[in-house]
Order: structure tokens, then C-alpha cells, then sequence
């Protein structure tokens, strides 16, 4: 029996593959060296910057560095301007209608709202019947707006698919009862409506 003598090409490829891996751990060790062990970088990140809107909203956004917020274009300044209550004015004998604003928050999309229940701003929303709820996403995240519970998953009612940034989801509801909802793309963010 002849023995197969071995193919110098495949050599090469071997050799390539081997930088090829050799590349790609460089990249890994730089990004860890960058990130250091927080495997949790970009979700402290996204935390701090939240916290610095809170005490800026708490403050009444005086410091300088919270002005930002306030200027023509911002989310949270345009936000603002929605979250007042519309009511419609209604031809004598019919039931006025009233629509309320649901504000999903800044840096929602990372875990840390649910413990303050500030996902979604109110957490918790009373409304007459007959009355539309408007969620409006002030996240950079696009979230949804879906009845039901994380746990026991969408019940049907509603369901508002993605909204993106700055865009909003409006839902009216007819009959009493307490309507929890959450989003299907971030399940820590939870709100109830209580008709």
C-alpha cells in the first residue's frame, strides 16, 4: 500500500484559518480589556445616564449640564407637552371623552425601571369608561404596549406591535375592569389600567 503524500495547499488554508482565530481573540482580549470584567458595560451605561435625568428632573433641570432636556426637539421636552390630560368637549347629554398619556421612559429598555416602576410613566393609570389611553415611546428602544402578563403571556385585548421612537399607540377602553399590559420585547416593563 502507497501512503497519500500530504497536499502543500492545504497548508495555506490551515495557516489562514489559524490568523483568522488568532485575530479574532485579539479583538475578544481588547474589548475585554476595554470593558474590564462588567459584563454589564452598556446596561451601567444606559444606567447612568438615566439617573442623571432623574436628578436633573427632580432638580427642575436648573444645573446647566440638565438644560439639554429642555431644548426644542428633545423627547422628553416634547413628551411633556403630550402628557397633559385632552378633554374633548361633548354635545350635551353624551359622556365627555378623555384621553390619557402613558410615557414609556428613557432607558427602559434595560433592566432597573421595574424596580422603581417607572417603565412606564404612570405605572399605574385609572380612567372612566370610554376613555383612550396614548402610549407614546420616548426610549431610543422600540417596545410594545401588549395585554396581558409577562408570566401568563398576551390575553388578546390589545396589542400595539413595535412602537418605534418617538412614535405612540393609542387604545380606548369600554368596559370596567383592571387591564395589566407589558412589553413583549423587554418583560420587565409592566403597567396596569384600571377602568
Amino acid at each position: 500500500m502507497s501512503q497519500l503524500e500530504p497536499d502543500p495547499h492545504n497548508y495555506k488554508k490551515v495557516g489562514y484559518s489559524m490568523i483568522l482565530v488568532a485575530g479574532s481573540l485579539a479583538a475578544i482580549a481588547v474589548v475585554y480589556l476595554i470593558m474590564g470584567p462588567d459584563v454589564l458595560y452598556g446596561d451601567n451605561i444606559q444606567r447612568a445616564k438615566t439617573a442623571h435625568f432623574e436628578e436633573c428632573e427632580k432638580n427642575g433641570f436648573v444645573a446647566s449640564d440638565c438644560k439639554r432636556y429642555l431644548e426644542p426637539g428633545n423627547t422628553y421636552k416634547d413628551s411633556e407637552d403630550k402628557v397633559e390630560t385632552v378633554m374633548e368637549e361633548a354635545p350635551i347629554g353624551v359622556a365627555e371623552t378623555v384621553t390619557q398619556t402613558v410615557t414609556i421612559s428613557m432607558g427602559s429598555g434595560s433592566p432597573g425601571c421595574e424596580e422603581t416602576n417607572s417603565c412606564y410613566i404612570p405605572y399605574e393609570l385609572t380612567i372612566s369608561s370610554g376613555s383612550t389611553v396614548t402610549w407614546i415611546n420616548t426610549d431610543n428602544a422600540a417596545h410594545t404596549v401588549t395585554s396581558g402578563t409577562p408570566n401568563g403571556g398576551p390575553d388578546g385585548l390589545f396589542d400595539s406591535s413595535i412602537i418605534a421612537m418617538n412614535a405612540e399607540f393609542s387604545y380606548e377602553f369600554s368596559e370596567s375592569g383592571m387591564y395589566d399590559y407589558y412589553c413583549i420585547v423587554h418583560p420587565w416593563m409592566t403597567g396596569v389600567v384600571s377602568v
